[in-house]
C-alpha cells in the first residue's frame, strides 16, 4: 500500500503473493482516496516488469533438487509364468493330423469337437466352418492357430451372435471402428475371423523383437485394452484388472492346447 501526497492510496492486488509474481503477470491496481468508502475507487491494470519483482541476491545458489528415493514400480510384464518346456511358436504352426491317415479332415474333426464342447448350440457344419476359417486365416496372417482358438474361447465362447455392451461383435469381438479399419463386416462370421486374426497379427508384429512369450502377452493386452494403453504402461501389460485377467486366461488356454498336443 502506497499513500500519495494528494490523499489517494494505491493498493497492489494479485491472486498470489508478491514473491510468486513472474515477469509479465498482469496485476490489478486500485486507486482509492484515504478514508473513502470505495465508491470512487479506480480500477486500473498494470503489468509486472522485472524491476517490480524481487531478485535473488547476487551469488545466491538455488536449493538442490533431491532425487526421488525410488521410481514408481511398473507393473510386471508376465501375468502368468511361462510353462516349463519349449513354448509354442507365435507364428503359423504346422497343422499336424492326429494320425497319419487322418489328413486335414481329421484335424478339423478334432477342433470341431473342442469347439462344440464350448458351444454345443452350434451345428456340426457351423463348427466345421469356424475351424476351417481359423486354420486358413491363421496361415494367411502367420499366427499360431492355437492362439486364435484360445482367444475366441475367452472373447465369445464361440457364440457368433455375441455382442458386448460396448458394441464388440461376433466370435472375435471386433469393435465397429476396428472392423471398419480392417475392411470387414463383423456380423459376417468368416469376415469376423479374418479381421480378428489380421488385427492380432498386427499387434504381434509391433513386438516382434521381444521374446516369444512376451510377444503373446503384449499382443493379447493390445487386443483387449488397445495398443495405446499398452504403450502408456511402458510397453507392459497395463495394470487393468480386466486386461490382466484376460491375458492370463487366453495365454493359459494357449499353452494348455500346446501341451495337450492339439493338432
Amino acid at each position: 500500500m502506497l499513500t500519495l501526497d494528494d490523499g489517494w492510496s494505491l493498493a497492489l492486488k494479485a491472486g498470489e503473493e508478491i514473491d510468486a509474481l513472474q515477469v509479465g503477470h498482469r496485476v490489478a491496481v486500485i486507486a482509492r482516496p484515504s478514508g473513502g468508502s470505495g465508491l470512487n475507487d479506480l480500477l486500473l491494470e498494470a503489468w509486472a516488469y522485472d524491476w517490480d519483482l524481487p531478485h535473488e541476491e547476487e551469488g545466491a545458489q538455488a536449493p538442490p533438487v533431491e532425487a526421488p528415493s525410488a521410481l514408481p514400480a511398473q507393473p510386471d510384464l508376465p501375468v502368468v509364468s511361462a510353462p516349463a518346456g519349449a513354448p509354442p511358436t507365435v507364428g503359423a504352426a504346422p497343422i499336424v493330423p492326429p494320425s497319419p491317415d487322418a489328413g486335414l479332415d481329421g484335424v478339423i474333426a478334432v477342433w470341431r469337437k473342442w469347439v462344440l464342447g464350448l458351444n454345443p448350440k452350434l451345428s456340426d457344419e457351423q463348427a466345421s466352418n469356424i475351424v476351417r476359417w481359423v486354420l486358413h486365416y491363421s496361415q494367411q496372417y502367420n499366427v499360431n492357430h492355437k492362439l486364435i482358438f484360445a482367444l475366441i474361447k475367452w472373447e465369445s465362447w464361440y457364440n457368433p451372435g455375441c455382442v458386448s455392451h460396448a458394441g464388440a461383435t461376433g466370435l472375435m469381438q471386433l469393435m465397429p471402428g476396428t472392423a471398419r479399419s480392417l475392411g470387414v463386416d463383423p456380423r459376417n462370421v468368416q469376415q469376423n475371423i479374418e479381421g480378428g486374426v489380421h488385427y492380432l497379427s498386427e499387434q504381434l508384429e509391433i513386438y516382434r523383437n521381444r521374446p516369444n512369450y512376451e510377444r503373446v502377452l503384449l499382443a493379447l493386452a493390445c487386443y483387449n485394452a488397445g495398443p495405446n494403453a499398452v504403450k502408456r504402461a511402458g510397453n507392459c501389460v497395463p495394470n487393468i484388472t480386466e486386461t490382466r485377467s484376460y491375458v492370463r486366461k487366453v495365454s493359459g488356454t494357449f499353452y494348455e492346447l500346446h501341451q495337450a498336443g492339439m493338432p
